[in-house]
């Protein structure tokens, strides 16, 4: 018996289209939820964890090797490749999302903002799972997920475009850490394939200083972020930071904020940011990253104690 006169009737071909489209769709927002808030690509939080793991006490070191090992995948084996796990599971987990930054809102033009910080967000997410973390009445599994965070958010608050949103006319809620500025990549990105096209993944790259490296690491990605983070520690000790004890979080990223205003949004929306404004952006990234990474040895050294 056929379809009843005046009722719609999908047609099998056209429906498995239909379902691959919607799936297609939702792969792009996922990707754009990952794109708008992502803070260093992956080898820059690799580099911060790195550098903490050369800090970390021997019994700390144990103790996080322990905790790291429930959950742990392909992609998040260890202290250094799980730093990215809160990026990995922010699609699945959309509640996580503002946690990753604090957007102190601020103008250029000098007309007042009213805007305000969400309430849960990277200040308040590194409390939290330090609470968390310390708390050794809490379940192992707790304690695991609070430290993969902990490795990831204390990179995130380092980078300066997750400590701002700049607003504007045309931005008047904020342009999300400089993700609505638009930039024509420089010749530092000659030759990657996906070159930043906005401020903010401008600096998620370290304004070039590195370049994607894919977890799970290879034998020759694994040495090259050793010897980066090796380079880095050298050209910045930690007696080179005298505010490398301040443990307040809430201070990190301020001083995100402060170069925000002083150095980032030195450029013109939509314009080629010039050499000497890439040179400084990889000055300012590799002390931030360099910074990020003694200052989550020692948080971690005191939690775990």
């Amino acid at each position: 018996m056929g379809p009843s006169k005046g009722r719609c009737w999908l047609d099998p071909g056209n429906f498995s289209h239909m379902i691959r489209h919607k799936r297609f769709l939702l792969f792009c927002a996922l990707f754009a939820i990952s794109a708008t808030s992502q803070a260093w690509i992956d080898t820059g939080h690799m580099l911060v964890a790195t550098i903490a793991q050369t800090q970390l006490k021997a019994k700390v070191k144990m103790e996080t090797d322990r905790l790291l090992k429930i959950g742990a995948d392909e992609k998040n084996m260890d202290f250094v490749t799980t730093s990215s796990w809160a990026d990995d599971i922010r699609g699945q987990r959309r509640e996580t999302g503002p946690w990753h930054y604090i957007d102190y809102h601020f103008r250029t033009d000098g007309k007042p903002t009213t805007n305000k910080p969400d309430a849960e967000n990277a200040v308040w997410a590194i409390e939290k799972f330090s609470a968390i973390l310390k708390d050794k009445s809490k379940p192992d599994a707790e304690r695991s997920e609070a430290l993969r965070f902990l490795i990831h958010f204390v990179g995130d608050i380092h980078q300066p475009l997750h400590a701002t949103a700049r607003d504007s006319d045309e931005h008047p809620t904020g342009d999300k850490g400089g993700n609505d500025f638009r930039i024509t990549a420089p010749a530092a990105f000659n030759g990657i394939s996906r070159p930043p096209r906005n401020l903010h993944s401008f600096w998620d790259f370290g304004g070039g200083l590195f370049h994607g490296e894919q977890r799970p690491l290879t034998v020759d990605s694994k040495a090259r972020i050793d010897a980066m983070a090796a380079s880095l520690m050298k050209q910045y000790p930690a007696r080179s930071f005298p505010a490398v004890g301040d443990m307040k979080p809430e201070h990190w990223a301020q001083e995100s904020f402060e170069l925000d205003k002083t150095v980032v949004y030195n450029l013109q929306d939509g314009s080629t940011p010039s050499d000497e404004y890439v040179k400084k952006a990889q000055d300012v990234c590799g002390h931030r990253i360099t910074l990020a990474g003694y200052r989550l040895a020692r948080l971690l050294n005191d939690l775990l104690k």
